[in-house]
């Protein structure tokens, strides 16, 4: 006998038995799958406030493809640097004293270009796109060059001149005709990656090699010289990060009634909504899918329920024609017919099941001595045009059939 046992025949009440870990723990996944979630939410925020970040040429990426160390140099000789990965939360306030360099404008579109180029200040485009090109000046021309190559200065620009030579390749950039253009480190056809324009008082410098300022490549020949000579001319710079999410235009001091777009405010959501707000709200959404997939029907195989009630068979065809009449869908009708007849007179006649139509007329018309041409009219003649001529069709296939079952 066992203790419960014993215990039970006293007259004791036994307790039941506590539950095992394992039982514990599967009782309370759910709040431990919501701890999990709101644990994750956590280190996103957190992690989106951090001053490290891992995007392509972000003045907060330490990493190789960042240019944490060119906004850390400049920062050093006095230059306040500050990022934005929106055009409308630049707010530049006195743009006589501040240099607005575009990172990436490919992700810009033309109304985004258009404020960025009314910018009274200077401006430093790091990385080109044709569109922006043709904005700017259309007889500016760009080409694509194969391999990076070591380049001289070749111009009367002093930020040119102190790099003395970079290594560069991918995009270069021609100004033929352009008498307010510098083009520096050109190659033989005269194209060059660092353009310097004179646009209505301001510099307007187009840098194509956006590897330049890239923490990898800053120390290599001149680079260093030329970025922070073109990047440190006033005490302010503005490093705005290309956004392909950002439909806001650029703001500054005298810009008023310029917008997010055609119509809408200067104000962007990013400007009222707190930090990492982005983060969190992708981070619900994934819960709210793993969510619905937690609590979500798991959809298994098919099972066979048999029925309440046994329908004959005569009562679905009944059904189906009765559907088939009310919508007058004789051809449907006709062929289904068809279909059948010439399925039973072909097992009849002992045709394979997947022959042809006119082997299955000419053994037809053998079975019955019967034309052929009206027997392939009665199995593959257009579909009837009304309720009498379905009926006639009944009756003759009907009469064919029982002329092919005949012994």
């Amino acid at each position: 006998m066992t203790a419960t046992a014993v215990a039970t025949a006293q007259g004791f009440t036994v307790a039941p038995a506590a539950p095992t870990l394992r039982r514990r723990l599967w009782g309370a996944r759910g709040w431990m799958i919501l701890a999990t979630m709101f644990a994750i939410i956590v280190a996103m925020v957190i992690g989106s406030g951090s001053e490290t970040d891992t995007a392509l040429l972000s003045a907060k990426n330490p990493g190789p493809d960042g240019a944490r160390a060119t906004a850390e140099v400049l920062r050093s000789r006095g230059v306040n640097v500050r990022q934005t990965t929106t055009l409308a939360a630049a707010r530049i306030s006195n743009p006589r004293d501040t240099t607005l360099a575009v990172v990436l404008p490919s992700n810009l579109a033309d109304y985004q270009i258009d404020s960025i180029l009314s910018y009274p200040g200077e401006i430093v485009f790091i990385g080109v796109s044709p569109a922006l090109l043709a904005v700017i000046d259309p007889r500016l021309g760009r080409s694509e060059v194969a391999e990076a190559t070591l380049r001289a200065a070749r111009c009367d620009n002093a930020d040119a001149i102190a790099a003395e030579r970079i290594s560069s390749g991918g995009s270069e950039i021609t100004a033929q005709g352009l008498a307010d253009a510098t083009v520096c480190f050109a190659g033989e056809d005269g194209g060059g990656p660092y353009v310097s324009l004179d646009v209505d008082g301001r510099t307007i410098t187009l840098l194509t090699d956006a590897t330049l300022p890239m923490n990898e490549h800053l120390t290599e020949f001149g680079n260093a010289a030329l970025v922070f000579r073109t990047l440190g001319r006033h005490e302010n710079l503005v490093w705005a990060l290309g956004n392909p999410y950002d439909s806001s235009t650029l703001t500054y001091a005298g810009s008023a009634g310029q917008g997010p777009g055609p119509g809408q405010d200067d104000v962007s959501p990013s400007d009222v909504l707190p930090p990492g707000t982005g983060d969190v709200v992708y981070a619900l959404v994934l819960a709210v899918l793993l969510g619905a997939i937690w609590r979500g029907r798991r959809m298994g195989p098919l099972v066979t329920e048999s029925l309440p009630v046994i329908v004959p068979s005569s009562e679905t065809t009944r059904g189906r024609a009765r559907l088939y009449r009310r919508a007058r869908a004789y051809g449907r009708a006709a062929a289904s017919l068809r279909g059948a007849s010439a399925e039973r007179m072909g097992r009849r006649l002992g045709l394979p099941r997947g022959g042809d139509g006119p082997s299955l007329v000419r053994a037809v018309a053998r079975a019955t001595n019967r034309d052929p041409l009206g027997i392939e009219r009665l199995l593959f003649g257009p579909p009837p045009a009304d309720e009498r001529a379905m009926m006639i069709l009944v009756q003759e296939l009907d009469t064919l059939e029982r002329q092919v079952h005949r012994p």
